[in-house]
């Protein structure tokens, strides 16, 4: 009987690993987009560099500004593969122009990134009939404190700046 026992505790610590394996989202994770990972550290260093640039004030929108753009960028290109959809390149002058805070950030590496993934969930949302659709149907994983899927879409049709729930752990998902 111990022996029966036993193998039936290492089975259980076995299924809880690899069942606890299977979200990919981590602590270390804001999202995961088709088992594409998008890294809390991409997020971080998007929003000090809007920050340091003076395109946004504070650390908490500019956290909540660079995810929406990493994440709704991400599930664009997909949606826009899906559908055959050829992604223009980001105009930068005409960022910087129509948004001449940005300026100086859009000049760097991370504010190319920014109108990439800006312009690219824009083009898709006026391309794409059915955007709502097509983005709930992509398989998105979001760390809990970035709320749900079906929240953040909500939060994105809602708003044309693509801006999500605040990702903070003491602020309601989504206010």
């Amino acid at each position: 009987m111990t022996r029966l026992r036993a193998a039936v505790s290492v089975l259980a610590l076995v299924v809880a690993v690899l069942l606890g394996g299977c979200t990919q989202a981590t602590p270390n994770t804001t999202a995961v987009v088709n088992g594409v990972v998008i890294q809390e550290s991409s997020v971080n260093e998007m929003a000090e560099a809007l920050v340091s640039s003076g395109a946004i004030s504070t650390y908490a929108v500019a956290r909540s500004s660079a995810s929406a753009k990493l994440i709704a960028g991400e599930v664009a290109r997909q949606v826009a593969r899906q559908n055959g959809i050829t992604l223009a390149p980001a105009d930068i002058s005409s960022l910087s122009t129509s948004n001449p805070t940005y300026a100086t950030f859009l000049a760097s590496p991370l504010g190319e990134e920014f109108a990439m993934n800006h312009t690219d969930a824009v083009q898709v949302t006026s391309e794409v009939s059915d955007w709502q659709a097509e983005f709930a149907a992509v398989n998105v994983d979001l760390n809990p404190r970035y709320g749900t899927w079906p929240a953040f879409l909500a939060e994105l049709a809602s708003t044309t700046a693509v801006t999500p729930p605040t990702g903070s752990m003491s602020v309601v998902s989504g206010s």
